[in-house]
């Protein structure tokens, strides 16, 4: 993806050059339908209401933002001083698709146990035996939803960073990329509070990113389903790595990221 902060509105409102091998999309015509959903409160409110009160956007004014896929299907440009409107919307509903995951990851999970108290077999080596349908398939499917989600918001985090501090903290999509940034000491902006939390609260990031970076360039889940001493049923997604565990690990640290972030960076703006 291209994100790219630029002063020209023309370059940036341009579309690449179509491909030959390019499929071409018609145009829907029609006329466009009104629908309404509930608005769930924005993960970062107190920053957003403290760009919106500050002067961190006059840094932006007469840029534009050029977003731009890499095979040129994708291209939206925006005025940069608007852009954070647009990424917290999209926060905001990544944040509630978090949720959903997280809570059907949860329901079944408990889908799960239950047959295996209520249906499992009992092979002639004292083995237990499942038999599902479809709830390995729905457990893998809202698991994946959530740590891809979570990683979505975390990238979309990382876009807004020129917003609070400035341009001269770099461009960037990636919050992994952000981060390796900020600790390589090269970076033009200086928040030692802002360095200390990433250096020391950031391990389940190491972890979400580990297991992301698998299920995107490798392969799917393959739980393990283990009978503990006590009788309880345990879900492994990895081996020694407990679906409850992981999920548990992840939730919290991203947590505590967000309100790290709404409590000190509109301090940050403020001291603009």
């Amino acid at each position: 993806m291209i994100f790219e902060l630029i002063s020209n509105k023309e370059k940036a409102a341009k579309p690449p050059k179509a491909r030959i091998e390019r499929f071409d999309f018609k145009a829907i015509e029609g006329s466009t339908v009104c629908y309404h959903q509930p608005l769930y409160q924005a993960p970062l409110s107190r920053l957003q209401s403290a760009i919106y009160a500050g002067v961190s956007l006059r840094a932006l004014k007469g840029r534009y933002y050029k977003i731009q896929s890499n095979g040129g299907y994708l291209h939206l440009h925006y005025p940069a001083g608007e852009y954070y409107k647009i990424a917290f919307r999209m926060m905001r509903n990544n944040v509630h698709t978090i949720r959903l995951a997280k809570g059907e990851v949860q329901n079944y999970q408990a889908a799960i146990e239950d047959i295996y108290y209520t249906r499992k077999e009992i092979l002639p080596n004292g083995q237990a035996k499942l038999s599902f349908d479809k709830e390995i398939y729905q457990l893998r499917a809202n698991l994946t939803t959530y740590i891809f989600s979570v990683r979505a918001t975390l990238d979309t985090i990382s876009s807004i960073f020129p917003t609070i501090y400035g341009p001269k903290i770099g461009q960037h999509i990636s919050f992994n990329g952000l981060i390796k940034h900020i600790l390589s000491g090269k970076c033009q902006i200086k928040d030692p509070v802002l360095v200390k939390f990433l250096s020391d609260e950031m391990e389940w990031f190491t972890l979400l990113k580990d297991v992301r970076d698998y299920l995107a360039h490798f392969g799917a889940i393959n739980f393990s389903l283990k009978e503990g001493n006590c009788g309880a049923l345990y879900i492994e997604m990895f081996r020694g790595i407990e679906v409850n565990a992981f999920v548990e690990a992840v939730d919290i640290g991203f947590s505590r990221l967000l309100k790290f972030l709404d409590e000190h960076c509109p301090n940050v703006i403020d001291s603009l």
